[in-house]
């Protein structure tokens, strides 16, 4: 009897130190569609302890935002903030938070190399059923060599018109 109260006791504890950690959503590879997601809901005075996590490949320009919308200033997230690491990120950084009476909006944008990436956001939710959307939008950073071909086309092009011209 002893040994199942212990066991017991270990699994609520373990498991109540998962929920502590907060919520990971697992992205994958956001290169090609960009994300749209909504939080998980959270009751009043609760943590917000969430982690985005997603990948991309080669360069890309990406902006990443998240936003938080209410009719009352009781409804905003009371410390919202996030920072993003990982990739060809050196140095975790802090997204930049806008706000106003009725919506606040942490937003970052930048090209990213390859990698994995990690998007954190705390914060304090002020009423029941709090949730915010993160958004990543996602657009590829043409390769040289298609900087190099667009040159040698234009080349082309005006090689043929002064040709042209001179006839």
């Amino acid at each position: 009897m002893k040994i199942k109260s212990i066991a017991l006791a270990a699994v609520l504890a373990t498991s109540a130190g998962f929920a502590a950690a907060g919520n990971v959503y697992e992205l994958g590879d956001i290169t090609a569609d960009g994300a749209l997601f909504v939080s998980s809901t959270f009751s009043k005075n609760a943590s917000i302890d969430d982690t985005w996590k997603f990948s991309l490949t080669g360069e890309n320009d990406v902006s990443t935002l998240l936003s938080r919308t209410f009719s009352t200033s009781v409804g905003a997230i009371t410390s919202f903030a996030a920072t993003i690491s990982g990739g060809s990120i050196g140095a975790p950084t802090a997204l930049e938070l806008f706000s106003n009476s009725t919506s606040q909006v942490l937003s970052f944008g930048s090209n990213l190399g390859a990698g994995n990436y990690s998007l954190t956001v705390t914060g304090v939710a002020n009423r029941n059923n709090t949730n915010y959307v993160f958004a990543a939008d996602v657009t590829a950073v043409p390769e040289p060599t298609t900087y190099a071909l667009l040159l040698a086309g234009l080349c082309a092009v005006g090689f043929v018109a002064r040709r042209r011209s001179a006839v």
